[in-house]
C-alpha cells in the first residue's frame, strides 16, 4: 500500500427507548432517543469503478443491524438484556456485527452513535 487512504462514510438512523443501569439522574428512567448512526470505512485501494466499497453496500448493511433495535426497547434486545445500552456500548455493538460485513481490502475504521445533535460516542479498533 502506498500510504494513500480513501475513507467513506454513510450515515442512517433508528428510533428506541432505553434506561441506563446504576445511572444517577434522569437517564436511569426509561427514555428515548432519534439515534444517528455513523460508520467509516477506510480503504488503501479503489476497485475497477473507483470506489473504496459502494455506499449502497455499506448503507444495506448498516440497516440490517439498526432494523433490529428500530422501536425496541432496547434493554431487552440482545445483548443490551445484559449489557448496559450507552452510546458506547451500543456504538461497540454496531462495529461488531459491521465489521464481518466489509469486504477486504477495506476495513470498518469507526463508528459513530449520537443520541442527540450534541452528544454521542465512537467506537473503533486499531488498524490490521
Amino acid at each position: 500500500m502506498s500510504g494513500e487512504k480513501y475513507a467513506v462514510t454513510v450515515r442512517s438512523s433508528f428510533s428506541a427507548a432505553h434506561r441506563l443501569l446504576e445511572y444517577p439522574g434522569n437517564c436511569e428512567k426509561l427514555h428515548g432517543h432519534n439515534w444517528q448512526v455513523e460508520i467509516t470505512v477506510e480503504s488503501g485501494s479503489l476497485d475497477s469503478r473507483g470506489m473504496a466499497l459502494d455506499f449502497r453496500e455499506m448503507k444495506t448493511a448498516l440497516g440490517e443491524i439498526l432494523a433490529r433495535m428500530d422501536h425496541k426497547y432496547l434493554n431487552e434486545v440482545p445483548p443490551f438484556d445484559g449489557l448496559n445500552p450507552s452510546s458506547e456500548n451500543i456504538a461497540r455493538h454496531i462495529f461488531d456485527r459491521m465489521e464481518g460485513k466489509i469486504p477486504s481490502p477495506a476495513r470498518l475504521s469507526r463508528v459513530a452513535v449520537w443520541e442527540s445533535e450534541d452528544a454521542w460516542a465512537e467506537y473503533s479498533r486499531p488498524g490490521r
